[in-house]
């Protein structure tokens, strides 16, 4: 099956909770009771958004509230079916809808990319912590595929909760948890993502993938496409971006890792809000991939950072992501047509859904005739 389908991101934090119980939680069972395809929950590691304060890991006495990443990737109609009861859910936190092309199963070896900005590609194969294929974890046959067939990067984001092969599955101290869920983030031209789906069969039992069309800006420091950008009119909905930094955490700038110092610089800033999540195993540059601890101790862990804010305020602030990514990195940038924020009383956004094909029809008209200051 491949279909046209929505990828739906809600940003909270870990000590966030709802009628008793933890948000992270009863975003999961939302998905669960809607029996989407494929969702997972990823625990960040840094982070702010319209409070403002920075949570972190690194500090005992500020990390008792990291943030939480929760994603679902499903039809157009079986997310939308979803968002009322989410709605009565969170009081607080971020939800984005970006549009997407969904694959399962055979039918992956032939799914194309869906039209949108940019020149590249991201594709996001989910499958579970357990899966093997010839002796090995699928996950690590899938980046091993992905850095054969010449990708630009990859990132493995491991899932502690979530739903696989129509069942929800939750991580446990005591658990081998196979069958939670991960997924593999890459990025790269069309052309060689589309020969790594024509191999996922061979690998994943029941290949669950979902393509979306992106600008891949920057990738080591090297200008690759101008940063899409569209006139930032007070219309509502109001149109946002989103801005994707995929590093390793032992890369620096500024004295201080690449996803610090870019947090940091861009809440000063006055940027919207800011997400990192460490991956167990990927590549952003020509070198291999460790072992997922191995990775850890040496720096070389992958760290995928999210940064969703207007245009106008991209358009501002791309000096510092420039500046940050100077030497290492993959930048990718997307329109995101759907964007809601909640911090108790205040809300930024509304989540109505566009049609991809109306989106391009309005870059197309607004789209500005020169990239953005900083931008070659």
């Amino acid at each position: 099956m491949t279909s046209a389908g929505l990828k739906l991101d809600v940003y909270l934090g870990e000590s966030m909770r709802v009628a008793g119980a933890l948000a992270g939680d009863a975003v999961i069972e939302c998905f669960a009771r809607h029996r989407l395809e494929v969702a997972a929950l990823y625990r960040g590691i840094e982070g702010f958004g319209l409070g403002r304060r920075i949570h972190t890991e690194r500090f005992a006495d500020i990390s008792t509230d990291l943030p939480l990443l929760a994603e679902a990737i499903d039809t157009r109609d079986r997310i939308e079916g979803v968002l009322a009861d989410l709605d009565a859910i969170l009081d607080r936190g971020l939800v984005t809808l970006e549009p997407s092309r969904l694959s399962v199963g055979d039918d992956v070896h032939s799914a194309d990319f869906p039209s949108g900005i940019g020149a590249a590609g991201r594709l996001t194969i989910y499958c579970g912590r357990g899966a093997h294929s010839g002796g090995r974890a699928s996950y690590r046959a899938v980046v091993e595929l992905l850095r054969r067939e010449g990708a630009g990067g990859a990132t493995v984001l491991l899932g502690v909760d979530g739903i696989h092969d129509g069942a929800r599955r939750r991580a446990g101290l005591l658990s081998r948890n196979v069958d939670v869920p991960m997924a593999i983030i890459a990025v790269g031209a069309p052309e060689v993502l589309r020969r790594v789906l024509a191999g996922l069969p061979a690998i994943l039992e029941r290949p669950v993938a979902n393509l979306e069309r992106i600008a891949m800006v920057k990738h080591d420091g090297a200008m690759r496409e101008p940063l899409p950008m569209i006139e930032d009119a007070d219309e509502h909905p109001p149109f946002w971006m989103a801005i994707r930094v995929y590093t390793r955490q032992g890369a620096h700038a500024d004295g201080g890792a690449v996803y610090t110092t870019l947090t940091r610089r861009l809440r000063r800033a006055g940027a919207a809000g800011v997400t990192t999540l460490r991956g167990e195993l990927g590549f952003s540059s020509d070198e291999r991939p460790l072992r997922d601890r191995i990775a850890t101790l040496t720096g070389r862990a992958p760290t995928y950072t999210v940064w969703v804010d207007r245009p106008r305020k991209v358009a501002e602030l791309w000096p510092i992501v420039d500046e940050c990514t100077v030497r290492h990195g993959v930048v990718t940038a997307a329109f995101v047509p759907a964007y809601r924020e909640r911090a108790g009383a205040r809300q930024s956004g509304a989540l109505t859904v566009r049609d991809p094909g109306d989106v391009m029809r309005e870059y197309r008209a607004r789209a500005l005739p020169i990239p953005p200051p900083g931008v070659a």
